[in-house]
């Protein structure tokens, strides 16, 4: 496909990195950006690569309770589909989460199609190396992707149960979801959100507010909850 694979080294312990690049955790949660203090150059750094543009903007405060003061993003120009994408590091254990939560806007029913990208650690040494014959692969380490449709006008609250994520390159790493800090491994390394087109006439473009890795309790299978169904859920989300 037209995915790139961004490498991050490593050069301290899990333990001092983690510290130098997030804030305090709440126990059973991981924010991985709210997007507040408006700058994607640290805490935590996200890259863009391709045709992506990204920045933070203001959030009107009167389309949705919960919103955060900002928001990230995406739109850019498309290519046969394909627009680009930004990711970022964070190498944590996941052992005890299970889904992904994150609030998404979008500009109607072609607004964009949002591929969601997991990378774990299966070579034990904190670092996602791209194959020598493509970069859109990775060398060692098993990559997990969900592709949500953003066909909405408005804000919604999407939680993705790590279940629904598929493997995209079985027969590298050890085609296991196991991005767990045990036997040297790094766990869950980066994250990594790409942009398509919903439609070839229009400029795709969609916003997302506060990212967490959190643990939902147990999860249908195969389903992607929206905010109706999450409504019981959003004073822990916020």
């Amino acid at each position: 496909m037209f995915l790139k694979i961004c490498l991050f080294l490593v050069l301290a312990a899990t333990s001092v990195f983690g510290e130098a690049i997030f804030q305090p955790q709440k126990p059973g949660l991981f924010i991985v950006d709210d997007f507040e203090d408006a700058d994607l150059s640290q805490f935590p750094r996200w890259w863009g690569f391709d045709n992506i543009d990204l920045s933070v903007e203001p959030n009107n405060m009167k389309e949705f309770a919960y919103l955060g003061k900002r928001s990230l993003q995406l739109t850019g120009l498309q290519k046969n589909w394909y627009v680009g994408g930004c990711g970022t590091y964070f190498a944590i254990d996941v052992a005890d989460y299970n889904s992904i939560k994150l609030l998404v806007r979008g500009y109607g029913k072609k607004s964009a199609v949002l591929i969601v990208e997991l990378f774990d650690d299966d070579n034990n040494n904190f670092e996602i190396e791209p194959h020598p014959d493509s970069d859109d692969e990775t060398l060692a380490d098993d990559k997990f992707i969900h592709t949500l449709k953003v066909d909405w006008t408005g804000w919604k609250v999407v939680i993705i149960p790590f279940n629904n994520f598929v493997d995209a390159n079985l027969g590298i790493g050890d085609d296991l979801w196991n991005p767990y800090q045990s036997d040297s491994s790094g766990g869950l390394l980066q994250m990594q959100l790409v942009l398509l087109a919903g439609d070839k006439e229009v400029k795709p473009r969609i916003r997302i507010d506060e990212i967490k890795i959190y643990n939902q309790g147990p999860m249908p299978i195969k389903r992607v909850i929206d905010d109706e169904d999450a409504a019981s859920d959003d004073d822990d989300f916020f």
